[in-house]
């Protein structure tokens, strides 16, 4: 298989399967040793990632197959670019070959739209979570999770650099007013939903009638739901939940940051 090949089939194919992560909803995400490109896995036949699901569960790694027909390859291509990915691991059922991202679908180039208009998006951060939740939720000993804290310190980082959207309703008393929208989770505590760009936004708010507000991380204490008790970066997503006391944390360091005059 050439590569021209790989990428007429990844273009024009009846159906794909991609590679899920159970434990970020997204898709698997892996670094190449060599190449160092993050990528994600697809395949032609459904028995194929079903195998590639075996053994990455022998890794404790638990995978799914999630099919893509012809008509949703922008969505998940889109949805590829949004995460940070550079390529992707292409099989069908004969060999596999790497191909780049690029040469299969390029990403909307968003720079001539004014600030105040080009949607939100942060493939870093999306990037640096799912590598972190992927770890952090591998059903293994925490002995074994593998640089676990210096994954979580780059999700911070990321975290400390960020806008945020927040998700609005209008208030059913009074239709002129917005109310903040918060989550439950199954242990009924109230969380503040953040989306880390549209895509996560836009999963979460599907079938509802929600806005949205964007947010540089020091200003989401004050907007967000009183009685929040902590709060959920991607609920659909890699699901990144943070107590109060954590977040007020990451506040403060990038209070800090912005007091730090410049050299």
């Amino acid at each position: 298989m050439t590569k021209e090949e790989a990428i007429k089939a990844l273009r024009s194919s009846d159906s794909l399967y991609v590679a899920y992560a159970r434990t970020t909803n997204l898709p698997y995400v892996t670094c190449d040793e060599e190449s160092y490109n993050d990528q994600a896995w697809i395949f032609l036949r459904e028995e194929d990632v079903k195998e590639f699901g075996k053994s990455e569960a022998e890794k404790k790694n638990p995978i799914i197959g999630m099919k893509y027909d012809r008509k949703n390859f922008p969505q998940l291509y889109g949805l590829l670019h949004s995460i940070g990915l550079n390529s992707v691991v292409y099989q069908d059922g004969v060999g596999s070959i790497e191909v780049e991202l690029d040469d299969i679908a390029r990403q909307q180039d968003l720079s001539k739209l004014p600030p105040e208009k080009r949607p939100l998006f942060n493939p870093t951060l999306q990037l640096s979570g799912i590598y972190f939740m992927q770890e952090a939720r591998r059903p293994v000993p925490q002995e074994q999770k593998t640089g676990l804290k210096d994954l979580q310190e780059e999700v911070f980082a990321n975290m400390l650099r960020s806008d945020y959207l927040m998700a609005v309703m209008p208030d059913p008393n009074d239709p002129k007013k917005l109310n903040t929208a918060g989550v439950k989770t199954k242990d009924g505590k109230t969380l503040q939903p953040l989306f880390s760009d549209v895509i996560e936004f836009s999963r979460f708010s599907r079938g509802k009638k929600m806005g949205m507000v964007r947010l540089p991380l020091e200003k989401i204490g004050a907007a967000a739901i009183k009685q929040a008790e902590g709060f959920v970066l991607n609920p659909l997503g890699f699901n990144l939940v943070l107590d109060r006391a954590n977040f007020e944390k990451l506040i403060a360091m990038k209070q800090r940051q912005m007091e730090k005059p410049e050299n």
